[in-house]
C-alpha cells in the first residue's frame, strides 16, 4: 500500500482558516497517512510565533521576571484553536503541567517543544487519528546529532502497525527521558526520517511559501518556477541561501531515493516542485536549472614564485586558517598565486594574525585582499559535459559589461561559479538567467 509522509509548518497552523485547508489537504489523498506538525506560526505582522512565546516565557522564569501573562497569552492562544474547531483537548492542564515542569527545572529545549506537542494532540483530535509523541520515536546522541539507527528502530516499532497518526516536530529525546530540539529544520528532519523508516513513496514538505525559482524574483522579474530538481541540484542552491530544504534533510532523502514534494497550502492543485535522486525522463528543461548568488565575499590572493613546485603549501596555508578556526568557501591556485575565498565575520578580526601566521609559513611575496565580492552559481545537472556552455555564459556577461573576477568549476559537473563585484551583482544575474534559463 502506498503512502505519503507529510510535514505542515507553522504558518499553515497559524490560523483557524488555515488549520481547515491544511486538514482538507490532508483528507483529500487516503495515501496521506502520517503528517508531522510545527507550533503555530505568525497570524498578522505584529503577531508572534508560539514557539518564539515559549522561549519568552523561559527566559523570563529564569530572570525571576514575571513569565504567568505570557504562558496565559499561549493559554489563550491555543484554547482559542480548541474552541473554533469545538475539539475538546484540555489545554489547560497541558500548561498547568508545563508550569510544574517550568518549576522543576525542565530544560529550555523542554519549553519550547511544547508548542509541537499541543499543536499534534489538537490536529489528532480534529484528524480523528492517534497521537504519538515525538520523544517516543526520536532520539539524540549524547553529543546532539541525530541518533539515526535507534530512531528508525523506534519509528518501525510504534508506527509500523499505525494507520494514520500525527507527530510532532522539532524534538526527540537525548540521554533517558530528556528533551532536546533540532537546530534548525527539526520538522523536516522528522518527516524524513519517518518517511525513510517506513519505507514511504512520498515526503511532502507543505508551507506557505514555497516556490523554488529559477532566479531570485527580486532581481528577475517573473523567472519560471523549478518544477523538477535533484536533491544534488538542490544542495548546491541550499548553500546559494535557498532554503526550501535543509542539508540533513537533503541527505537523508537522497540516500533514500524517495522523493520530496515541496507544496503551497494556498495553491493544493498546484504539484509545486519535485526532488528526487535522478531527473525524470519527462523533466522539460535546458542544462540550467537556476542562476544563485551571494554577496559579500573576500577574497586573499597569496602570491610566492615557484609557489607550484613547492611540496605541501596547500597544507600550510589551510592549515594556518585551521589554527585560527575560519573557514575557506573556495579556493584557486595558479603558478605563483594561491587564492582563498572567505566569508567567515572572524575573518576581519583576525587578518593580521592570519598575515603573520602565513609570513612565518610560507614567507609570500605579497598578499592582497580583496573586498566586496559576489560568487554567483550556475546550477544544472551535467553543467562540465555541454559544449560551449562557458562561451554562452562569459558573451553574456561581456554583453552586460560585467568584469568577471573569478571561474570555478566543481568537479561534479553540478555548477559554475563566477566571481564579480558586488556592485555588479544585480546585473550579472539578469544576464546568466537570460543566456542560460530563458528560451
Amino acid at each position: 500500500m502506498s503512502f505519503i509522509v507529510s510535514k505542515f509548518g507553522g504558518m499553515s497552523l497559524a490560523e483557524i482558516d488555515s488549520i481547515k485547508i491544511t486538514a482538507e489537504i490532508i483528507k483529500s489523498d487516503p495515501s496521506r497517512r502520517f503528517v508531522v506538525v510545527s507550533a503555530p506560526g505568525i497570524r498578522s505582522g505584529d503577531d508572534m510565533r508560539v514557539t518564539d512565546m515559549f522561549y519568552i516565557c523561559h527566559s523570563r522564569y529564569l530572570n525571576r521576571e514575571n513569565f504567568i501573562e505570557m504562558l496565559d497569552k499561549i493559554e489563550e492562544r491555543f484554547n482559542g484553536i480548541v474552541e473554533e474547531l469545538g475539539l475538546t483537548t484540555d489545554i489547560h492542564y497541558e500548561m498547568s503541567d508545563l508550569k510544574k515542569n517550568l518549576f522543576l527545572g525542565r530544560t529550555n529545549d523542554y519549553i519550547v517543544s511544547r508548542g509541537e506537542y499541543i499543536m499534534a494532540k489538537i490536529m489528532a483530535e480534529f484528524l480523528g487519528w492517534k497521537f504519538v509523541d515525538a520523544a517516543e520515536i526520536i532520539f539524540f546522541n549524547k553529543e546532539g546529532t541525530l541518533n539515526t539507527e535507534k530512531t528508525i528502530a523506534a519509528i518501525k516499532q510504534v508506527l509500523g502497525n499505525v494507520d494514520h497518526a500525527v507527530i510532532p516536530g522539532f524534538y526527540g529525546t537525548v540521554s533517558g527521558a530528556n528533551i532536546k530540539t533540532f537546530e534548525r529544520g527539526g520538522g523536516d528532519v522528522t518527516g524524513a526520517v519517518i518517511a525513510l523508516a517506513l519505507g514511504a513513496d512520498m515526503f511532502e514538505k507543505w508551507a506557505e511559501t514555497t516556490e523554488i525559482f529559477s532566479a531570485d524574483p527580486s532581481i528577475v522579474e517573473n523567472p519560471s518556477i523549478i518544477r523538477n530538481i535533484t536533491y544534488s541540484e538542490l544542495r548546491e542552491l541550499t548553500y546559494m541561501g535557498i532554503r526550501m530544504l535543509y542539508d540533513d534533510v537533503i541527505l537523508l532523502m537522497e540516500n533514500s531515493g524517495i522523493p520530496t514534494s515541496i507544496r503551497n497550502i494556498h495553491h493544493p492543485d498546484d504539484r509545486g516542485t519535485l526532488v528526487t535522486k535522478e531527473l525524470p525522463p519527462d523533466a522539460v528543461r535546458d542544462v540550467a536549472a537556476c542562476i544563485a548568488g551571494r554577496r559579500n565575499f573576500k577574497v586573499m590572493h597569496i602570491r610566492k614564485f615557484g609557489m607550484n613546485r613547492t611540496v605541501g603549501i596547500g597544507q600550510k596555508v589551510f592549515g594556518v586558517f585551521t589554527k585560527l578556526n575560519i573557514s575557506c568557501e573556495h579556493y584557486l591556485s595558479g603558478i605563483y598565486q594561491f587564492s582563498i575565498v572567505v566569508k567567515n565575520p572572524m575573518f576581519d578580526l583576525k587578518r593580521a594574525e592570519i598575515i603573520k601566521e602565513l609570513q612565518e609559513t610560507i614567507n609570500p611575496e605579497e598578499i592582497e585582499i580583496q573586498k566586496d565580492l559576489s560568487i554567483i552559481a550556475v546550477v544544472g545537472q551535467g553543467m562540465g559535459t555541454v559544449k560551449g556552455i562557458f562561451a554562452k555564459m562569459f558573451d553574456a556577461l561581456a554583453a552586460a559589461k560585467i568584469k568577471v573576477r573569478l571561474i570555478e568549476q566543481g568537479g561534479d559537473d553540478l555548477n559554475i561559479l563566477v566571481g564579480v563585484y558586488d556592485e555588479d551583482f544585480d546585473e550579472a544575474v539578469k544576464a546568466l538567467y537570460k543566456a542560460m534559463i530563458v528560451q
